[in-house]
């Protein structure tokens, strides 16, 4: 194995080792994946793990597939072979058929804030999958949302599981009722509203879980690694087609330039097209889905840069949907000091900016992580971008993350940037002959 883990890393991996159910409530960033799948890969090579579970949002089982792809070509193979990855609606949808319901060696929760709520369906059944299992681990970079206490029984209840009447119980909590009586106040609803031996809780967390911030990590760069997240291509049909012939035949529309065809094709990846009579042609993309898994329990401020009016509008409404309050800065917002507004008010979490509006010339320090929703196709432009959230009055390491649609253009934009160089015409022209050509199909 030739990967190099950052001190942090080297020490939350011990913990796995000397833990059979271990928590990394590492924040978004401080790569707790790697860890895990070296641990998972020391448990598969020594015979004490055959059939390994990793369970997450659909959007990042694309990103456990990167980061296998980082070991060597032997360790890919055996991982691949003994991993299974599944995403947290399909696990339990699948357990009716049977085909997820048996014993796993290992189990992994990514992102384990999503069995916060013990009365769902996928939590239940997760909650009896770790009965039948040996080592368990979850991970997650906001274990507790909202200030909900709660949210922690069920994620410690899969570490230590025990069954009393047919019901999962809590080794360390008992039921969950135990632990209400315990560190809980109710109100007239039977809701927590105020909580008691805080200090004994956060003792019993410490216990089971290794806690890292970004900023705590001192061995990280001020400006993290690009982070790649994959995104399912939803409408291949149509981006096969336009790809192929320049044209989309239901929607009447015909590319009859490289630049054409290019915005197109971006646009197809984040669900629309428009077609010849300048009207919208609605697709469906994973995009929205990826950031709604994205803003489960994401609780900081964050920074959203898109290209298109249309992908700007989606992001807008998905936060109004989530009753996340967030400013926009493109070409319709007439305040163009907007900005000051997401900067100085705490309440405002999410700026949702359009490039040519807001790559140059403000501050976004206060927020320490930036998503890219698609890319531009200008590597000054990009670079500009970054430097809104690392400049003077930024106290953490920042984060970018780039939404990347597999097997389309969008991966050849983001190598051209990563390599500072524009994506241009001719390099589209390269990608089209390619793609023609069966060359990223069977690169794949």
């Amino acid at each position: 194995m030739q990967i190099k883990l950052y001190e942090h890393q080297k020490l939350a991996l011990s913990y796995l080792r000397l833990n059979d159910q271990f928590a990394l409530f590492m924040e978004q960033g401080t790569g707790k994946t790697i860890p895990t799948l070296v641990r998972l890969l020391e448990l598969i090579t020594v015979g004490k793990a055959k059939e390994c579970l990793i369970v997450a949002p659909k959007s990042a089982l694309g990103a456990w597939q990167r980061d296998i792809e980082l070991f060597d070509v032997v360790e890919q193979h055996v991982l691949n072979r003994h991993l299974t990855l599944i995403n947290y609606d399909r696990v339990w949808r699948q357990s009716q058929k049977s085909e997820m319901d048996k014993y796993w060696d290992a189990i992994v929760l990514d992102e384990s804030h999503f069995i916060k709520n013990r009365t769902s369906k996928r939590a239940k059944f997760l909650l009896h999958l770790a009965t039948k299992s040996i080592y368990r681990y979850i991970l997650t970079g906001t274990p507790i949302s909202n200030g909900q206490l709660e949210n922690i029984w069920s994620q410690l209840t899969f570490l230590k599981p025990k069954v009393v009447k047919g019901r999962v119980n809590s080794e360390i909590f008992g039921s969950y009722y135990d632990w209400l009586d315990k560190y809980a106040l109710l109100n007239q609803y039977y809701q927590p509203y105020r909580y008691h031996n805080v200090t004994e809780l956060q003792q019993i967390i410490n216990e089971h879980s290794y806690r890292v911030t970004k900023e705590e990590c001192l061995d990280l760069p001020e400006k993290l690694p690009d982070e790649i997240l994959p995104i399912e291509l939803a409408e291949k049909s149509y981006y096969k087609e336009l790809s192929k012939d320049s044209v989309i035949s239901q929607f009447e529309i015909l590319a009859e330039n490289p630049l054409s065809r290019m915005l197109k094709l971006r646009q197809i990846c984040s669900g629309f097209v428009m077609n010849d009579y300048g009207d919208l042609e609605f697709l469906k993309t994973n995009k929205l889905q990826a950031l709604n898994d994205f803003l489960e329990g994401f609780e900081k401020k964050l920074v959203i840069f898109a290209e298109f009016s249309y992908s700007i509008d989606s992001i807008c409404q998905l936060l109004a949907k989530r009753k996340i309050k967030y400013v926009r800065l493109d070409g319709s917002q007439k305040n163009k000091l907007i900005w000051r507004d997401f900067q100085s008010d705490p309440s405002i979490q999410v700026i949702v900016v359009q490039y040519q509006s807001g790559a140059t010339g403000i501050d976004l320090y206060a927020a320490d992580t930036t998503i890219y929703y698609e890319p531009t196709l200008r590597s000054t432009i990009l670079e500009q971008s970054r430097d809104r959230t690392h400049r003077t009055g930024q106290l953490n390491k920042c984060s970018y993350i780039h939404f990347i649609t597999t097997g389309t253009v969008e991966r050849q934009i983001y190598q051209s940037l990563a390599n500072f160089e524009d994506f241009s015409e001719k390099l589209f022209e390269e990608y089209i002959d390619h793609y023609q050509k069966g060359f990223y199909k069977r690169k794949k």
